[in-house]
């Protein structure tokens, strides 16, 4: 909130919001009375969906207000002291739960109070008041479906917490945002069976998507040196088939097209990042690893057309209808998504409804698959009926090729 006082006008922008933020920074009497007010609006701010607490200092009547609010989904709770209370809690509604850096009464309170409540639960994982009481095994979270891990840049603090992700057979959804191996986790190929979406390195994914019901899978860093074939076979053996893909590549990716459509064919949605080979890949203790490779962007793909390849019509993604393909500005010379499209996609993908060309300003290293920012400009083109290929959106500043109409390949 950050208020010096809060006037009139701040309590009618309260009892409108959607989402509460509170960052506290001192002890001052003046800031504590600043909280007490805005939580005790709370009430009557009819569409409250998320509160996020930020060094703030919670009281049981606090509580009682917080955890009593019907429209409240998200609580996010960072470096902050909630009292042990005395008297029952009232029922909360709160299905979202984000815990860092609190101290262990504040955990353990937390996790107590919305462990009948709780489905999407995101943690950090070097914060070892969570790794006692929840990873530990103490609290039981009966209806956890979601659980996230942020990045740990201290991988060998939360090393062999995993583990016990094996109690929770209800999670269908796991983000692992950082580098972890499999025998870090401990699993069994019979744990988290009910598993269909996974956010994780891909080391790790090649362990835990055969044999589990993974339809989503995004890919966490990349690293340079490893052989992208070993995932797609290890992609291909998913129980249910994965229909939404978002993956890291070199500039030479266009003739792994054919693989994807071997190990594929459930695919859906594709999201591509090409990646700079000068940035190297990470190695488990956190480092970068520099590779010598020089930067040859995007101009290899302009050489020869996929079609033109031996065998390639024998293979197809059958089901691809989405394909979105990431690219930093400095990479584009010389690249044009309509000829990527036509010479590329199409040969591979015939039923292909709609191809995105995101532009970014940021470098490529500076971002994750799972998290993209807003593009700097895009080139869009959805397919219509008659075959013919419509530009969509405001036409890209500057227009690196002259926009031509696109037909499906015969």
């Amino acid at each position: 909130m950050g208020f010096t006082r809060l006037k009139r006008e701040h309590l009618l922008h309260l009892r409108a919001a959607t989402e509460v933020h509170w960052d506290g920074w001192s002890k001052e009497k003046n800031e504590t009375l600043q909280l007490h007010t805005v939580l005790s609006i709370l009430p009557i701010t009819p569409n409250i969906r998320l509160l996020s607490l930020r060094y703030a200092d919670i009281n049981e009547p606090q509580q009682v207000v917080i955890f009593g609010l019907s429209t409240l989904r998200t609580l996010v709770v960072r470096s902050c002291c909630f009292h042990l209370s005395t008297n029952p809690m009232p029922h909360t509604y709160v299905t979202a739960l984000k815990l860092a850096c609190n101290d262990v009464q504040t955990t353990r309170h937390l996790l107590n109070v919305l462990a009948s409540t709780v489905e999407d639960l995101e943690v950090d994982p070097s914060d070892r008041t969570v790794s006692g009481f929840l990873l530990g095994g103490l609290i039981e979270l009966p209806k956890v479906s979601t659980f996230t891990t942020t990045y740990c840049p201290g991988f060998a603090a939360c090393r062999g917490s995993f583990g016990t992700l094996k109690r929770y057979a209800s999670i269908t959804t796991l983000h692992i945002l950082f580098h972890l191996n499999l025998s870090d986790m401990s699993l069994h190929h019979l744990d988290l069976l009910a598993l269909r979406s996974l956010t994780c390195h891909h080391r790790l994914a090649v362990n835990l998507v055969p044999k589990r019901p993974v339809t989503t899978y995004v890919e966490v860093d990349f690293e340079l040196e490893e052989e992208p074939r070993r995932l797609l076979d290890s992609l291909s053996k998913t129980h249910a088939g994965i229909t939404n893909l978002k993956l890291f590549v070199c500039d030479n990716f266009y003739s792994l097209l054919p693989s994807f459509a071997t190990s594929l064919q459930h695919l859906e949605q594709l999201t591509l990042r090409l990646c700079s080979p000068k940035w190297g890949y990470l190695l488990p203790n956190g480092a970068r690893r520099y590779s010598n490779l020089p930067v040859r962007g995007l101009r290899k793909l302009s050489r020869q057309p996929l079609h033109s390849h031996p065998g390639v019509g024998a293979v197809a993604l059958p089901n691809l209808r989405w394909v979105t393909f990431c690219i930093d500005e400095n990479q584009c010379t010389g690249f044009s998504p309509e000829r990527f499209l036509k010479d590329y996609l199409l040969p591979v993908s015939p039923m292909l409804e709609e191809f995105e060309c995101l532009y970014f300003a940021v470098p490529s290293h500076r971002f994750p698959l799972y998290q993209l920012p807003e593009p700097a400009r895009a080139w869009k083109v959805r397919r219509l009926p008659d075959g013919s290929w419509e530009r969509r959106g405001p036409p890209p500043i500057p227009i690196p090729t002259p926009a031509k109409t696109l037909r499906a390949a015969r």
